[in-house]
C-alpha cells in the first residue's frame, strides 16, 4: 500500500505517511492508516519529535517519569533528555527522569511490576503513546497510574483525535486536521462496513496484516 506523506504542523521537519483505506483496530475502524515507524525507530525522527513535545512540557510541568506505550520507548528516552536540560526557567532541569513501561498480565490488564511502582507512586507522570483513536486505551492508561498513585500530568502522542482524557489535556505531534477527510468509528457503527467496503487491513502499534 502506498502512502501520502504528511508533515507536522508543529515541526515541518517531522512526517508520516499515510494510507487511505479500511483499517481495524482492536477498538475501532479507521479510513486512514498513520505509519509512524519512523517516529517510533529512527534516531534523527525519534529525536526531533522528542524536542517538539518537549516545547510543551519543559517550562510547565514538573515529570517524575515517562510512561511509554505501543513501543515509544526510543521516542521516550529521547524526551526524558530534553526535558531534563539545564535551560533556564526549565522545571526539569538537571532531573534523572525515568522511562518505564507497564505490562499486561494474562487477562489483558495493565501493571507495574514492584521494582518499577516506586517510579510511579506519588510521582508526576507523562503518559506517551502512538495513537490516540477511540481513546480506550489511554483511559485505561490514565487509570492504571493513577492506581499506582502516580499524578498524570500530561499526555503526549505522536497522533490524536482526542484533546483530553479524564481531564488530562492531550498534545500531539499530528491531529485530523493534519489528514483530510479523517474518520474514524467504533466498530459496531463503522460507516465503510455499513457500505461493504472490506477491510483492507489490520492495524495495530506493531503495523499492518491482512485480516
Amino acid at each position: 500500500m502506498k502512502g501520502t506523506t504528511i508533515r507536522s504542523r508543529l515541526n515541518p521537519k517531522l512526517e508520516v505517511s499515510v494510507i487511505a483505506g479500511h483499517f481495524a483496530t482492536r477498538h475501532s475502524h479507521n479510513n486512514h492508516y498513520i505509519d509512524i515507524t519512523r517516529m517510533k525507530h529512527e534516531h534523527t525522527m525519534a529525536r526531533e519529535a522528542a524536542v517538539t513535545l518537549a516545547q510543551r512540557y519543559a517550562y510547565e510541568k514538573g515529570v517524575d517519569t515517562i510512561v511509554c506505550l505501543d513501543g515509544s520507548e526510543v521516542l521516550g528516552a529521547f524526551l526524558a533528555r530534553h526535558l531534563a536540560k539545564n535551560t533556564l526557567f526549565a522545571v526539569n532541569s538537571d532531573k534523572n527522569i525515568n522511562v518505564i513501561t507497564p505490562e499486561y498480565d494474562s487477562n489483558g490488564q495493565l501493571l507495574f511490576r514492584d521494582n518499577l511502582i516506586p517510579m510511579v507512586a506519588g510521582r508526576n507522570v507523562l503518559l506517551l503513546i502512538s495513537t490516540v483513536n477511540s481513546g480506550k486505551s489511554i483511559r485505561r492508561v490514565v487509570e492504571c497510574a493513577q492506581y499506582y498513585g502516580g499524578r498524570v500530568q500530561g499526555i503526549a502522542a505522536v497522533f490524536s483525535t482526542l484533546e483530553e482524557m479524564e481531564g488530562v489535556p492531550i498534545y500531539s505531534l499530528f491531529t485530523p486536521e493534519d489528514i483530510p477527510g479523517y474518520a474514524t468509528y467504533a466498530p459496531e457503527s463503522c460507516a465503510m462496513c455499513r457500505a461493504g467496503k472490506r477491510i483492507d487491513a489490520l492495524a495495530n502499534s506493531y503495523g499492518l496484516s491482512a485480516p
